[in-house]
């Protein structure tokens, strides 16, 4: 595939370049007029660099500059620091983090930076280690880092292979400082790299190149600048490499390290070697020690001494050794969904404070003991932990933390055209900040537009502008941040079709990480001309129009038929040219937007309403009994047989309100013949549940339809995320409670809300949405099975009319009065 030349003159160029007043050409007519000059021994960065100008060059002009290792007749670019960078006075000592100098003389362009070389230490990972094909290269890894350690701990550096690149020669943690520099170059002549390969790049056409007048050093408003591939990182092409690497990205080993920049505790306590000698060390939950906790990480006590003094060992054998310059010490993924219930854990949360805030002292106060003693035997490393899920707001119990403590703050600020949320975010980074003697806060995102069962997967989610503003609030505060990206199968057979309009997000983020004060606006204006040439000014309409109403179309038709419409338009504009083939790249990421359509379309009619009365709820105390004062001030409703919506045998009633940002319910199941009342299951996630008497209740938020929680007269749950299927993983954090009758069992439920964005920030934990209103409502039905041997009698407030429960289009409306 051609690329694209939308710039054909060299007056285009000499308005991005001014040359000098004695003007000197790199090339002239199409012919080369000097040399690329590299020094004897080029760092692989800089080798890079000297590629990247020849091929580009030639590209723009025919002219194939030669790599010489000495300065030759003509011009002569010096790339990366030599003996005759030296001899200009040229200095690149004090360029981090991928900053840049460009400059020039009468017969020279210099373009320097940091190109220091990456030496992984030993013993490290030399293939990739996942799946069964890596277990021998883990257990070596593992083995020779327990003669290191004196401990049976996971070698984190399992994690480093991934990181070279055989066909570009270097490790992408090597510093780019010219790299850098040699695109920005290629950018001040009109080459634009928006997407991998061919197909993504922006050339012009010229017949000359001047030598500018040039002398400028450029550093980047946030040291770090990390794009996360990591659902595919082992597998990455070199086009996605490269790419990465035109984004103008910082890896960080040297500001952030090596390792898993999060959830470093799995490191600690993932051997089944540590499992079997000290089970202490691991949550207990519900009755059982946590040692399989996603996947075999398992979950920690944080209170268990043993385990305290494992991660401090740990810690000092990674910085004594390989010399990390920070490390996590964060608890597992997947920890929001409760504490440890021992009795050392006991009352060391803080439930009062709501879902963000529920186990953040006992989380952070783990992070920070940690951090204290490290801060005594290697004062000059750094520690992090997160933000994150139950433990986002800052603990109440710390003042200030250790001075080697540094925060990954997670958010989504593609949920920030909610100037609530937003306002929310700001407002808990500034508050995290005044406890951080460090101020070294770093923000882990999430642009998930793309991610298998996201929420927003096909729809257009562009948010250019929410990028632009909250990078201008973060200068200053923030040192960088890393993006998760997760990149589903292709569509079409074309592999970065993950990219189709997450390209536009990732771009106008990398440039505005360099100078977060540039026109958002005028980016776009060039983008959407060098992108879509013919299609332009339909590609705008469509991306502006996405960008302002992406949050309606989970429900809203009209909003998708708008969008559709727009995108149709712009195809047809487009015509048979490689501007059509990039918008057939977002046709195809866009196709399950028509299924959402139809779905949106199939009418909610004759469904019951039910008003969640706010209250206190301070005096709720979930034991099963319904004797608190809260369910004599809210509505009840009752249950109708599921087929014929007439009065069941055995009538089951439920209270709802509203309380302590938790939808609550009450649920009193009548029943002449409790001896032999059915129990499925007495133990969570267990499908054998549905082999006996339960509750059910299924909830449909604004954002995520539909959770399914059931609910056994043992007490035991189990919770589902039906949005694409059987997301048996998620957890809901749902308190629950029974208690048996003569005449039948009871339930109460309080059921938190996680907020609005909680689906992509945790997709395994918490209910994602805002409070249900009357104009937002959420959609649920509270249903019940009962069973006697092969009686099996269905309930439900609103009947299906089927012999099932899960009909989302008959889901009752709910909303807080």
């Amino acid at each position: 595939m051609r690329p694209v030349h939308t710039l054909s003159a060299l007056a285009a160029i000499a308005i991005l370049w001014p040359a000098l007043a004695a003007q000197s050409f790199i090339v002239k007519d199409g012919k080369p007029c000097g040399q690329i000059v590299l020094s004897d021994d080029p760092a692989p960065m800089a080798r890079l660099a000297a590629a990247e100008l020849q091929i580009h060059i030639e590209k723009i002009t025919g002219a194939k500059l030669p790599i010489a290792a000495a300065p030759g007749q003509g011009v002569n670019i010096f790339v990366g620091r030599g003996a005759h960078t030296d001899k200009l006075g040229l200095k690149a000592g004090d360029l981090a983090h991928g900053a840049y100098r460009v400059a020039s003389g009468k017969d020279w362009l210099a373009l320097l930076g940091s190109d220091k070389r990456f030496a992984p230490v030993e013993p490290y990972a030399h293939i990739w280690t996942g799946g069964s094909a890596g277990r021998a290269e883990r257990e070596r890894i593992d083995s020779e880092f327990d003669k290191i350690s004196g401990g049976v701990y996971v070698n984190p550096f399992n994690y480093v292979f991934p990181y070279w690149s055989d066909d570009l020669k270097l490790w992408e943690f090597d510093d780019a400082g010219t790299l850098n520099a040699a695109h920005d170059f290629l950018r001040g002549l009109g080459v634009r790299w928006y997407f991998p390969g061919p197909l993504g790049e922006i050339i012009p056409k010229a017949n000359d190149i001047a030598l500018p007048a040039v002398d400028k050093t450029v550093r980047p408003d946030f040291p770090l600048r990390k794009l996360g591939w990591w659902a595919r990182r082992n597998s990455m092409t070199a086009e996605e490499k490269l790419w990465n690497l035109r984004m103008g990205v910082n890896e960080g080993a040297g500001l952030i390290g090596l390792t898993q920049l999060c959830h470093g505790i799995k490191f600690v306590i993932g051997r089944d070697e540590m499992k079997q000698a000290h089970p202490d060390y691991y949550a207990l939950w519900g009755g059982k020690r946590q040692t399989g906790h996603k996947g075999g990480q398992g979950a920690p006590c944080l209170s268990a001494p043993g385990l305290f003094a494992e991660h401090l060992k740990y810690a000092r054998a990674v910085f004594n050794h390989y010399r990390e310059p920070m490390l996590s010490v964060d608890v597992v993924d997947g920890y929001s969904s409760g504490m440890c219930e021992c009795e050392l854990c006991q009352g060391k949360g803080t439930p009062d404070r709501g879902w963000e805030g529920r186990i953040s002292d006992y989380v952070l106060g783990y992070a920070n003991r940690v951090a204290q003693e490290l801060y005594k035997s290697n004062p000059d490393k750094m520690v992090s932990a997160l933000a994150y899920g139950s433990y986002r707001l800052p603990p109440e119990k710390i003042a200030t933390f250790s001075p080697n403590l540094a925060l990954w703050f997670c958010q989504n600020r593609m949920s920030f055209w909610d100037t609530a949320v937003r306002d929310h975010f700001r407002d808990l980074r500034k508050a995290w900040l005044a406890k951080l003697p460090s101020k070294q806060m770093f923000v882990y995102e999430y642009y998930l537009t793309g991610r298998p069962g996201d929420a927003w997967e096909g729809l257009p989610v562009y948010f250019p502008h929410l990028i632009a503003d909250d990078l201008r609030a973060l200068k200053g505060l923030g040192l960088g941040e890393y993006i998760d990206l997760y990149q589903p199968a292709a569509r079409g057979g074309h592999p970065y079709d993950y990219l189709a309009l997450n390209h536009l997000n990732l771009y106008v983020t990398t440039r505005l990480w360099w100078d977060a004060t540039q026109d958002v606006d005028a980016m776009l204006e060039e983008y959407y001309t060098n992108y879509y040439g013919p299609a332009r000014d339909q590609m705008k309409a469509f991306i502006q129009f996405s960008e302002q109403n992406w949050p309606k179309m989970r429900k809203d038709i009209a909003a998708i038929d708008k969008a559709l419409e727009l995108l149709a338009a712009a195809r047809k504009a487009a015509g048979d040219t490689v501007y059509g083939q990039r918008i057939d790249v977002i046709v195809r990421y866009t196709e399950p937007m028509k299924v959402l359509r139809n779905q949106l379309a199939k009418p909610r009619e004759n469904v019951p309403s039910a008003r969640a009365l706010e209250r206190d709820g301070k005096g709720l105390k979930i034991d099963g009994k319904l004797d608190d004062p809260i369910w004599e001030t809210v509505r009840m409703y009752q249950l109708a047989d599921i087929i014929t919506g007439k009065r069941p045998k055995c009538p089951t009633t439920f209270h709802i309100g509203w309380a302590g940002n938790a939808l609550c319910l009450g649920v009193t199941c009548k029943d002449p013949d409790m001896a032999n009342l059915k129990i499925g299951s007495s133990k969570p996630d267990d499908p054998n549940i549905w082999f006996g008497d339960v509750i059910e209740l299924l909830v449909e938020t604004q954002t995520h339809s539909y959770y399914q929680i059931a609910i056994s007269p043992s007490g035991a749950v189990t919770d589902l995320d039906r949005e694409k299927g059987l997301g048996a993983r998620w957890n809901s954090g749902v308190e629950v409670a029974t208690q048996k009758e003569a005449d039948g069992w009871t339930v109460e439920i309080r059921l938190p809300l996680a907020g609005e964005n909680a689906a992509d920030i945790d997709p395994l934990t918490g209910v994602s949405g805002k409070p249900p209103s009357d104009t937002y409502p959420w959609y649920i039905n509270v249903c019940r099975q009962r069973v006697r041997g092969k009686d099996v009698e269905l309930s439900a407030w609103s009947p299906t009319g089927k012999t099932r429960f899960n009909v989302p289009e008959k889901f009752g409306k709910v909303y807080i009065k």
